[in-house]
């Protein structure tokens, strides 16, 4: 996850654009079709639930990295009001990555990946409602 992060993700764009370039990025079908060197969320998130306490820290300390840097592009003046807004865009870039590489079918799963870059652009456009 830091290796995504740092070739990734700190290597965007600053602000919302950055955010959007990250997304189209991941749910590209060639990376997608990386799976050797693909996102450890969509590949490990089953494990990791199954994994001791230590690993699950590991996790939880490399995905807020992400879910911070995601944040900090959705509200750059305030990134702590971003996070579950962020938390929740990594929940469906990774569940819907999962998925679209378990399909065998590849015209629905390529359907499936543009699907999600509108669902997290839409996400991102929400307001929060408290």
């Amino acid at each position: 996850m830091r290796a995504q992060h740092e070739n990734i993700i700190a290597q965007a764009a600053p602000g919302r654009a950055g955010l959007e370039q990250i997304i189209r990025w991941y749910f590209s079908t060639e990376q997608r079709d990386d799976i050797e060197a693909g996102c450890p969320n969509a590949a490990l998130l089953e494990e990791i639930a199954r994994s001791t306490d230590t690993t699950r820290q590991a996790y939880t300390d490399g995905a807020l990295v992400l879910i911070d840097g995601f944040a900090a592009r959705l509200a750059p003046h305030d990134p702590p009001s971003a996070r579950l807004k962020a938390l929740s865009l990594l929940g469906i870039m990774a569940g819907t990555l999962q998925l679209s590489r378990a399909l065998t079918d590849r015209q629905l799963a390529d359907d499936l990946l543009e699907q999600g870059i509108r669902n997290a652009l839409a996400l991102m456009d929400t307001e929060r409602h408290s």
